[in-house]
């Protein structure tokens, strides 16, 4: 029974009310390590109101800003959720964006979610291509042999970004350069 409102309650946070990151991350929090409730949350997304889905798709990037460890077991549902949702879905395909890199685990998760993550670079939203590059430089932390493509996304959206490309490229390279010092 308790399993079932716990459900319950994600749903219905989910469906109603104003959303913001406030409560995101406060449904982010209560559900971040519990089973039940992130299998709620990831049949959420793919669920059919697209609402729900942007505010399932925010609070499973507010899970993996900490942690993505309790939902890297849909790392492939999620990938694949990403390469099919349509353009107008702009905020959910920012939220997967972000999601995708964070939970994959294996070395063809890792580059299946880069292929998405060129793919999104060229997207119309500009949300969408700061996921895109943010992710890739993500990604080519734990993938050496996407270092190349990351750096040459870098070094073009520092060129010709938007102000919110060359934040999200700034804060790849501090990524990198902690990694790089932690090598030391």
């Amino acid at each position: 029974m308790t399993i079932l409102r716990r459900m319950e309650s994600l749903e219905r946070r989910l469906r109603s009310g104003t959303w913001g990151l406030a409560r995101a991350r406060a449904t982010a929090e209560e559900i971040c390590g519990d089973k039940v409730g992130i299998r709620a949350l990831v049949r959420e997304l793919f669920g059919e109101d697209v609402e729900v889905r942007k505010r399932a798709a925010d609070v499973a990037r507010r899970i993996t800003d900490r942690d993505g460890g309790s939902l890297e077991r849909y790392a492939d549902e999620l990938a694949g959720l990403l390469e099919t949702l349509p353009v107008e879905e702009s905020r959910t395909r920012w939220h997967l964006g972000m999601v995708v890199p964070r939970v994959a685990r294996t070395r063809m998760q890792r580059l299946r979610a880069a292929r998405t993550m060129s793919l999104l670079a060229a997207d119309e939203s500009n949300v969408v291509r700061c996921s895109a590059v943010e992710g890739l430089g993500l990604l080519a932390l734990q993938e050496a042999s996407l270092r190349d493509e990351a750096e040459e996304m870098v070094e073009r959206f520092l060129r010709d970004g938007t102000k919110a490309m060359k934040c999200r490229v700034r804060a790849v390279q501090r990524l990198w350069a902690k990694a790089e010092r932690g090598k030391k």
